[in-house]
Order: C-alpha cells, then sequence, then structure tokens
C-alpha cells in the first residue's frame, strides 16, 4: 500500500518495521529540515495526522471508539461514543506510542497518571502536535497538556 504522506518525498523509503518518531526523524535526516524549524514542524503535523488516520480510522465512529478502548484494554459499558470517550478521558498513553502499536505490534504503555506521561512524553520527545490531535476529533480524548 502506498503511503500517502512519504509518497510525497521522491527518493524517501519508509520503514514500516520502526517507531513513527523514526521514520519521521530519518525523513527529516534526508530533506536536511532542522529540527524544530517552520518546515519540520508543518511536515511533522501532516506525518501525525496521516499516521493516525491510517492506523485508527478504519470504520465508523462507534466502531473506531470501541477498537481503541479494546486496544487500551478500557473496561465498562462502550455502548456509545458518549461511554467511550468519557472512559478514554480517564486513560493516560502516548499518541506516538498508540500509532507505533499498530506499525509495529509494541503494547501501549498506560501511564498511572498525567505526571508519569508528561515525563515520559517529555524525555523521549515524543510529543504529538495539538493542531493535528485537535484537528481529528477522534484524538481530543487523550490529548494532554505536556509542555
Amino acid at each position: 500500500m502506498e503511503d500517502a504522506f512519504f509518497s510525497r518525498f521522491p527518493g524517501f523509503q519508509p520503514d514500516p518495521s520502526l517507531s513513527a518518531t523514526e521514520d519521521f526523524s530519518r525523513l527529516a535526516h534526508h530533506m536536511n529540515w532542522t529540527t524544530g524549524s517552520k518546515k519540520y514542524r508543518k511536515e511533522r503535523v501532516k506525518f501525525a495526522s496521516t499516521e493516525f488516520e491510517r492506523y485508527y480510522h478504519i470504520g465508523n465512529k462507534l466502531q473506531n471508539y470501541r477498537a481503541l478502548c479494546q486496544e487500551l484494554r478500557v473496561e465498562g459499558p462502550l455502548t456509545s461514543v458518549t461511554q467511550c470517550r468519557k472512559a478514554l478521558a480517564k486513560v493516560h498513553v502516548n499518541i506516538f506510542d498508540l500509532i507505533d502499536s499498530r506499525r509495529t505490534g509494541a503494547v501501549v504503555q498506560k501511564f498511572p497518571n498525567h505526571a508519569a506521561l508528561r515525563k515520559y512524553t517529555k524525555d523521549t520527545d515524543k510529543i504529538f502536535p495539538k493542531q493535528a490531535a485537535k484537528a481529528d476529533g477522534f484524538l481530543k480524548e487523550l490529548l494532554r497538556r505536556i509542555l
């Protein structure tokens, strides 16, 4: 399957066995983007949005929410989008790790609280772009203030 995001960059071959952040770093190096530059940030937002959509928009809204809840081992009555959203609001996971779980098969680490998630996210620099998460809507429940 052709990758809509990476196909825009001739000469670059994505490696689906790598984490999303590693693959984007390879692309940034290939394209000579300076980490943190306007171009780097703009492309990172596009990349994050594309990757999440690729792995998580697979059915209707309720199916997507239920699949995410199941993957994150969220229990309880999940018969509506509202119930799923409320349940997900209590879960602390890194969104890039969530993408990587679909990409590489890695198990998503759940954090006991917001502070632990914040520390991990800052330490690993796996900060999911706020613009991408807010534009998606589906991600809003998992978005946490990190910086």
